[in-house]
């Protein structure tokens, strides 16, 4: 269960215990009101026939009907919580469902990483896609800031200097984490300039894995389309064709909402183990 998901079960189970306990005090109201209304109306009635004061008469039955209608309010009140109690389990039942369903989803026999090489102004970003993506693989691993795990598919959220180096206190190039990593898959995952990754892929080093650098994420949609890439490779494809089908290149092939990315192919038709 993802951190959003758990915050919304928590509201919800917080709810549920809020509208149980209103329900049982309207509830108690409404036994009382009830169980005054039908007394003070049998003792008008019971009055009226024995010819009793008229001032009496009337006060209980004015009494009696405003009983009754506050009998009837909380009624009211007892069923809206009822339905706000009904479709609360209904959306917890959902959540119970969904995690099931992420529970039975096939899983990539392989390590994803992601290394936060610029602090905690990237963690909510790390966070979301961590929790996306992570659960295709068995393992995920997101380690402290400015720590590289070890991981067959590795996203870094790093700003690449001009001469494409990564910015730190000791410059190096996405190649260098690739050889120390042996990374097959590496993903620049925050936005750069088109200059500086041009620059970074031409730096040198072992030219073992694909290398993705990014220019703009587009929002939501760069965990779309790595969730999905991830899964038409789970499915068989090489990561190469998943990549066309996703993000052909030819003119007007990608969507308009696509994330601007460049690919640097140099691992090849790298594919996924099947279990």
């Amino acid at each position: 269960m993802n951190s959003e998901m758990l915050k919304r079960w928590e509201s919800l189970t917080s709810a549920a215990a809020d509208d149980a306990r209103a329900a049982a005090q309207w509830t108690q109201i409404r036994r009382m009101l009830g169980v005054a209304s039908a007394s003070m109306l049998f003792a008008f009635v019971a009055l009226t026939l024995v010819n009793a004061a008229v001032g009496i008469t009337l006060t209980l039955l004015v009494l009696g009907v405003m009983t009754g209608i506050g009998t009837a309010w909380a009624y009211h009140e007892v069923s809206t919580l009822g339905r706000q109690a009904e479709a609360c389990q209904q959306e917890m039942q959902a959540i119970i469902e969904a995690v099931e369903q992420h529970e039975k989803a096939p899983r990539t026999p392989l390590a994803i990483g992601f290394a936060n090489l610029c602090g905690p102004e990237m963690d909510d970003l790390v966070r979301q896609d961590a929790e996306r993506l992570g659960p295709l693989f068995m393992r995920a691993r997101v380690p402290a800031h400015q720590q590289i795990p070890s991981a067959e598919v590795l996203f870094v959220y790093a700003r690449l200097n001009e001469d494409g180096t990564l910015q730190g206190p000791k410059p190096v190039g996405v190649r260098q984490i690739v050889q120390a990593t042996h990374a097959a898959i590496v993903v620049v995952a925050t936005p750069n300039s088109a200059q500086s990754i041009r620059n970074a892929i031409g730096l040198r080093g072992p030219r073992s894995a694909n290398l993705v650098f990014t220019i703009d994420r587009q929002g939501d949609s760069f965990g779309r389309f790595f969730r999905a890439l991830f899964e038409k490779m789970q499915a068989g494809d090489d990561m190469l064709s998943a990549w066309a089908a996703l993000a052909p290149q030819h003119a007007g092939g990608a969507s308009p909402d696509a994330p601007a990315t460049i690919l640097a192919a140099e691992g090849g038709k790298i594919a996924f183990p099947r279990d």
